[in-house]
């Protein structure tokens, strides 16, 4: 509950921003802006080993906010569905309560995160424009962002198909699972 209010109370940037400062700059275990040190020869394994390096704060703050959603709407289904009636039979035939969480609270409540997982999905591949601009990592967002400001047209036109196909993927990610979780829904 805590961290579902925290995280949903702090903006994306805010959070971007206290984590730069303190793990950046206070702390220096990581660094603060950039993909990769110069010192480092394309195509080693020590390159590759520190744009894994640098990609984990950002990385760790866009999942923290990512997770915010999924981690809220699993807790509102479950307190809903310990109510249902499905529940209440299996408490009165003896079932023990681990087998109901697992087989048919926890079952039902994934409907709605199944809804919307491409659509995170996807979004996680978009980028994140204030992630991207805090962190100083040149992604999607990030051309973006350079793109309107230069008025580069042709650049903006290509993201915005890009990122509308994503969203078409997401959906399509989002009926697949929805049909593996609730095999009641068929893809013909």
């Amino acid at each position: 509950m805590f961290y579902s209010f925290v995280s949903y109370a702090i903006p994306t940037f805010v959070l971007g921003l206290i984590f730069l400062f303190f793990f950046g700059y206070t702390l220096g275990w990581f660094p603060t802006s950039g993909t990769v040190d110069v010192k480092y020869d394309p195509g080693t394994w020590a390159y590759y080993k520190d744009k894994i390096y640098h990609l984990i704060l950002p990385g760790v703050t866009f999942a923290i906010l990512g997770t915010t959603t999924v981690i809220q709407y699993l807790r509102s289904e479950v307190i809903d569905s310990k109510t249902q009636d499905y529940v209440k039979t299996a408490r009165s035939k003896g079932v023990p309560m681990q087998k109901i969480y697992s087989k048919h609270i926890f079952r039902n409540s994934l409907l709605p995160i199944a809804a919307f997982i491409g659509f995170t999905i996807t979004g996680l591949l978009g980028g994140s424009i204030f992630i991207e601009t805090i962190f100083g990592y040149p992604g999607m967002g990030q051309l973006f962002i350079q793109s309107l400001g230069q008025r580069d047209y042709s650049v903006i036109t290509a993201l915005v198909l890009l990122f509308g196909f994503l969203s078409l993927l997401g959906s399509l990610i989002s009926d697949i699972v929805m049909s593996i979780v609730d095999p009641r829904i068929r893809i013909d």
